[in-house]
C-alpha cells in the first residue's frame, strides 16, 4: 500500500468518526443501585440480570424502545447515584421518593410547576420489621418499645423521616444487612421498603421464622425517575417523553402482570 492511500484511508477515518459520533450517543445514561430492591431492582453488584432484572429496569428499555432512545444502565450505590446524577455524570436515577434536597441534584417530572405523580413510576409502603415475641410495635403514628436503633438504608428517606420521630438510625447497606443485625440483637427494628421486606422474609428461611413485619406501614410514597439539570437544559424534550411514556407503562395492564413472574 502506499503512502498516498494509507493517508487518504486514516484521513476518512478521521472524518468518518468526526460526523458519525453524535449520531452514536447514548440518549441517556440511567443510574440505579447496586443492591437488591425487589421488584424494581434484582441481583445485587454492578451486573444487571438477564432474566427479571427488575420492573424498573423493564420499564427504562421498553420506554426508551417506544420513544426511540439509545441507553446505558450503570448500578453503583445509591449515594453514588445521588452524587452523581448532581455533577451530571448520569442523566437521570432511579427511582427515588421526594425530598426537596434532591431537587438540587435533578428534576422530578411536573406540570404547572408542581409535582406531577401521575407521571410516577410506582407507589411503595416502608414497614417496621422486628424479631417475633418483641415488645416493639407502631401504631399507625407512634413507636413503641424501641430503645435502641431502628435499621435503615443509608440514603434511603426513610432515614429522615425516622430521625424527624425522635428515633436513633443505625445505616446500612441493605435490608438483608438490617436483618442480620436484627437477627444479632444489634437493632430494635428494621425500616425497610414494604416489598423487599417481605420478599426476604420469603425467600430467606431464618428469616421468615425469626422476624415479623409490624403493621399497619409506616408511610407509602410515590418513586420517581430524576433526570439531572444538566440533561434537562439539553434534551428536556427527551425527559418529558419519557415521563408521559411511564405514566402509560404503568397503568397497562400487561405490565402490571409482569409482577407475577418475581413472585414465583
Amino acid at each position: 500500500m502506499n503512502h498516498n492511500r494509507t493517508l487518504f484511508i486514516m484521513l476518512s477515518v478521521v472524518l468518518f468518526l468526526s460526523f458519525s459520533g453524535p449520531a452514536f450517543a447514548t440518549d441517556i445514561i440511567f443510574a440505579c443501585e447496586s443492591k437488591q430492591d425487589f421488584p424494581a431492582i434484582m441481583g445485587t453488584g454492578k451486573k444487571i440480570l438477564s432474566k427479571n432484572p427488575g420492573l424498573a429496569i423493564e420499564a427504562t428499555e421498553i420506554i426508551c424502545k417506544k420513544i426511540g432512545a439509545t441507553f446505558i444502565i450503570k448500578r453503583m450505590p445509591w449515594k453514588r447515584c445521588l452524587k452523581q446524577l448532581g455533577a451530571g455524570k448520569v442523566d437521570c436515577i432511579f427511582t427515588a421518593s421526594f425530598k426537596a434536597e434532591r431537587q438540587k441534584l435533578g428534576q422530578y417530572p411536573e406540570k404547572d410547576g408542581k409535582l406531577d405523580i401521575s407521571r410516577r413510576f410506582s407507589d411503595k409502603s416502608y414497614a417496621l420489621y422486628k424479631l417475633r415475641g418483641s415488645p416493639v410495635s407502631f401504631d399507625g403514628t407512634t413507636f413503641f418499645n424501641i430503645k435502641g436503633k431502628i435499621g435503615a438504608p443509608a440514603g434511603y428517606s426513610i432515614v429522615d423521616d425516622l430521625r424527624k420521630k425522635g428515633l436513633t438510625v443505625a445505616e446500612s447497606k441493605s435490608t438483608e444487612q438490617d436483618f442480620k443485625k436484627l437477627l444479632l440483637g444489634w437493632i430494635d427494628g428494621v425500616a425497610a421498603l414494604m416489598m423487599s421486606g417481605d420478599y426476604y422474609l420469603m425467600t430467606n428461611n431464618e428469616f421468615g421464622e425469626k422476624i415479623e413485619k409490624v403493621s399497619p406501614a409506616i408511610v407509602e410514597k410515590p418513586y420517581y425517575f430524576i433526570f439531572s439539570h444538566q440533561f434537562m437544559a439539553k434534551k428536556d424534550d427527551i425527559a418529558e417523553e419519557f415521563w408521559n411514556a411511564m405514566a402509560e407503562l404503568r397503568e397497562d395492564t400487561n405490565f402490571k402482570k409482569r409482577l407475577s413472574g418475581y413472585l414465583q
